[in-house]
């Protein structure tokens, strides 16, 4: 597996360098360069799920889902940086997305509505959103990508992602993309071409590990960009 993870990273240098040469020789007549250029770019939000008074899922061990969630995400931004897109992250530390001082359901109302803020002033981009599951079973394991239902292009980048997760990390694998429901707020809500990437189970003792290990965690993001870049 490490080989195949470094196969594909060299081949994801050479990719980024001919995109970005690609984006730089159809800009190269234009009259504004950097405007152009900017425009060009395909743009991805980045939403690292929970955060701060919201931890989301915790394991057994008392391992929280919003720092697995963030250290992902920011390996995910740097991916994408690094091939040319152009991000923006809805958080990048331990808080909440929220413009709120109150009680905890006034406070997490908030935040659902800020992350969604982020779709609404970049009508061009996708979404991307970092969440782990749990479940009451420990048998449960493995990544799983849910799409809003609003677009029809976010059903394809759920297929993008899964299949690169399950093709690089997870050949055992054998879970399938789902359409977010109502319960999912932001998907049922979205914007934009919108996914939750559920990167694995806290209540799983082999995806607990696997996920807690920084290393794990960059493959993880790796996969998703790779997902990302074949949808496009």
């Amino acid at each position: 597996m490490k080989e195949k993870i470094k196969e594909y990273s060299s081949l994801f240098v050479f990719l980024a360098a001919v995109i970005l040469g690609m984006f730089v020789n159809g800009i190269e007549n234009t009259a504004s360069v950097s405007t152009n250029y900017y425009k060009s770019l395909p743009k991805v939000i980045i939403d690292a799920g929970h955060g701060g008074f919201d931890g989301g899922a915790v394991a057994f061990d008392g391992t929280n889902e919003k720092d697995i969630n963030l250290s992902i995400a920011e390996n995910l931004n740097e991916l994408l940086k690094f091939y040319g897109f152009s991000t923006q992250m809805t958080r990048t530390s331990d808080r909440a997305v929220t413009s709120k001082n109150e009680d905890i359901r006034t406070n997490k109302k908030s935040d659902m509505y800020n992350r969604l803020a982020f779709m609404e002033k970049n009508p061009d981009a996708i979404f991307v959103s970092i969440h782990l599951n749990k479940y009451t079973s420990s048998a449960a394991s493995g990544a799983q990508t849910f799409y809003s239902d609003n677009f029809e292009k976010s059903k394809e980048l759920a297929l993008q992602i899964q299949n690169s997760i399950t093709g690089l990390l997870e050949p055992y694998n054998k879970r399938t993309i789902k359409k977010g429901t109502s319960a999912a707020f932001l998907l049922f809500n979205a914007k934009t071409p919108a996914v939750i990437v559920e990167c694995g189970f806290l209540s799983n003792t082999q995806d607990l590990n696997r996920l807690k290990d920084g290393d794990y965690q960059k493959k993880m993001a790796f996969a998703i960009a790779n997902g990302i870049i074949n949808f496009y």
